[in-house]
């Protein structure tokens, strides 16, 4: 039970670094690139990419931070939420994506154990945080992430096909055992979500959900297949209507005036799928009130 605890805090500081990352990502990859929906990004006259300039600045006054400005989840403690500079307010969601990328790396140790099917998941799953956030802010999922990551998903199914046997495949699930499985996630997801976007589009002429989200259900169905694919469509959706009914009525505005990005609960219902809350949902309900099932192999 130690190691377990030992391991878990050692994963969950691990996870936080990476948000932290994730952070980074999500500001610098649209950044010049799409024009922002969400009020308060400001836009830098100066190019960025992840790799450039190579060290955290801010984002008000432009001052490379320092050393000890960047300790994931800390450094925004110990500066109660503002730049050591100019004591512009640094925005809540850096600290809320270390958490949560901390927890993801919990979540994949538990479920999965220490094993490369855990580390592929966890992979998998800070890319559906980084594509969360940047649809928030600007209403887009990037290609730059969805075709690499949909290129993995096919690669892992032609893997653990060609160079792994169906008892000891290189991923266990949830990834696909081979790349006819991949393929079929790859059509059959994106083919769903697809015709909806035609029939919405013939009927009202105008998007209603935008292309990106059809890339990221190809990026979850080439890696997890296509049972993970329908399920995040039919979370996504639930979640995201009534999320979005919530927003119309609190707004008060009309269906027709209100856009909500709909990646985020496709991403949701992903990483549902991927830690197998809908089964932990129908234990709860069932008989017995205990998670041990769901770490024992750990304990």
């Amino acid at each position: 039970m130690a190691m377990v605890i030992t391991l878990a805090i050692i994963c969950f500081l691990f996870g936080a670094t990476i948000g932290s990352f994730l952070g980074v990502c999500s500001y610098r990859i649209p950044m010049g690139k799409y024009e922002p929906t969400r009020e308060g990004i400001k836009q830098l006259e100066k190019p960025v990419s992840i790799a450039s300039p190579a060290r955290s600045f801010c984002p008000q006054c432009e001052k490379q931070l320092k050393s000890w400005h960047t300790i994931p989840l800390f450094s925004w403690l110990f500066l109660r939420g503002r730049c050591a500079y100019c004591r512009a307010p640094i925005p809540f969601r850096y600290f809320v994506i270390e958490v949560l990328t901390g927890c993801a790396a919990v979540l994949c140790l538990l479920r999965f154990g220490p094993t490369p099917t855990a580390l592929g998941v966890f992979l998998f799953t800070c890319v559906l945080i980084t594509i969360t956030y940047i649809d928030l802010d600007y209403m887009i999922i990037p290609d730059v992430i969805t075709y690499p990551a949909t290129f993995v998903g096919l690669a892992i199914g032609l893997a653990n096909y060609f160079f792994s046997s169906p008892i000891n495949p290189l991923l266990n699930a949830p990834f696909v055992y081979s790349p006819f499985e991949s393929l079929f996630g790859l059509c059959m997801g994106p083919g769903m979500l697809l015709i909806v976007w035609w029939l919405y589009f013939k009927v009202r002429k105008r998007e209603g959900l935008g292309l990106g989200d059809v890339k990221l259900l190809a990026v979850v169905g080439a890696a997890f297949g296509p049972e993970c694919a329908w399920f995040t469509i039919f979370c996504g959706s639930i979640i995201g209507s009534i999320v979005g009914v919530a927003i119309i009525l609190i707004r008060r505005n009309s269906v027709s005036n209100t856009y909500i990005p709909f990646g985020p609960y496709l991403a949701f219902g992903a990483a549902a799928y991927l830690f197998e809350l809908h089964e932990v949902v129908l234990y709860l309900v069932g008989e017995g009130n205990s998670l041990s099932w769901w770490i024992g192999g750990l304990l």
